[in-house]
Formats: C-alpha cells, sequence, structure tokens
C-alpha cells in the first residue's frame, strides 16, 4: 500500500475525532463584539483545523489531493465514492478559488480560509500574537463563518475518501489507535546509582 495513502488515514483518524467532539461539547453561548457566539467554538475548530489544514495543502503527503493521485484506477472504477470524492474536491478547489467581498476589497476565498485555519490551528487564549482577533479585526464575523463553512466542506470531503480508501484496501474505516512507542532502553553507561534517582 502506497505510504501517501497510509498518511491520508491517519490525518482521517484525527478529523474524525474532532467531528466528534463537535456533538459532544457544545459550549455556552455569550455575545462578543456584539455578536452571539459560542464560547467554545475557536477551541473545537482547533482541533479540526490542523488536519484540515494537512489535507488541503497538496504538498503534504496526507492532503486529498496526494491521495486521489495514488489511488488505482481499477480501484476508482470499483467504488462510486472515489468518482463522488473527486467530483466534491473539484467543487470545493473551484469556490476556494472564486472571490468573496471582505474588509473594503475582494479576496480569493483560498486565502481567507488560509488565514481563518492558521488562526484556529495556533489559537491560545494567552497567545502574544493575537492572529485570531486580526483576522477578525481585518475581514470582520464573515471571515470566521466563511472559514467554518469551507472547513467542514473540506472534513466532509476527506471522510468520503478515507471511507472509499478504507474499502479499496480491505481495512476497516475507523483504524485501532496506533501501538505506543516504547519507552527508549536505558543508557549503559550510566551508573546504577543514578537510575535511582
Amino acid at each position: 500500500m502506497s505510504e501517501i495513502l497510509r498518511s491520508f488515514r491517519r490525518n482521517a483518524v484525527h478529523v474524525r475525532q474532532a467531528l466528534s467532539l463537535f456533538n459532544e461539547a457544545a459550549g455556552r453561548i455569550e455575545v462578543e463584539r456584539g455578536y452571539l457566539q459560542d464560547a467554545g467554538s475557536i477551541e473545537r475548530y482547533k482541533r479540526l483545523s490542523i488536519p484540515v489544514r494537512r489535507a488541503m495543502n497538496d504538498r503534504d503527503r496526507a492532503s486529498v489531493a496526494q491521495a486521489l493521485e495514488a489511488v488505482s484506477e481499477p480501484a476508482r472504477r470499483a467504488d462510486a465514492r472515489f468518482g463522488t470524492a473527486a467530483t466534491q474536491w473539484a467543487q470545493l478547489q473551484r469556490e476556494l478559488d472564486s472571490e468573496v467581498g471582505l474588509g473594503g476589497g475582494r479576496l480569493p476565498r483560498r486565502d481567507l480560509v488560509t488565514a481563518w485555519l492558521d488562526a484556529a490551528a495556533f489559537y491560545d487564549k494567552l497567545e502574544r500574537d493575537h492572529a485570531y482577533d486580526r483576522l477578525i479585526e481585518q475581514w470582520g464575523p464573515a471571515a470566521e463563518s466563511i472559514g467554518v463553512q469551507l472547513t467542514e466542506e473540506a472534513a466532509r470531503v476527506v471522510l468520503l475518501l478515507d471511507e472509499a480508501v478504507a474499502g479499496a484496501l480491505e481495512e476497516p474505516v475507523i483504524l485501532p489507535p496506533p501501538e505506543r512507542t516504547p519507552p527508549p532502553p536505558r543508557d549503559p553507561k550510566e551508573r546504577w546509582w543514578r537510575r535511582w534517582w
């Protein structure tokens, strides 16, 4: 099996886990900057944005584009989900290349989603950089809603493609957790009395 498909499937596990938290961890509603917002939404999207960033980056081994290329032609013909995933991915790419008017100018949705994913992935309440706050100040709350929508669309494509890849590889859709890495061996030069401390 291709190492690209292995990387893609491992990344899809993180997407699936992050989406499962959305239903479990609905936050309380509070008013922020005059808008009603879910207090914990950015924390939940932080968990989702990291694997989605990888899936959308064509140069990453866990990307949707590389996974689609790595699938053999017989496997594509055998499962219609590959065609559906490829079609939805192409539609998402066209949407990302289209422009939206925000902050007094027009910008490609791809730039907006990239900024949203970066701000969400590296969000920290105590951060000094305040990338998320700058994103909202520059383009307003609409930037967040567009980023959220396109992030969720990308996540749905990842899960659809993951199901198709799992079927082609005859693996379960839900992968078992990876084996724990054993601790490193002890240093043979280490003195016996240091091991007690």
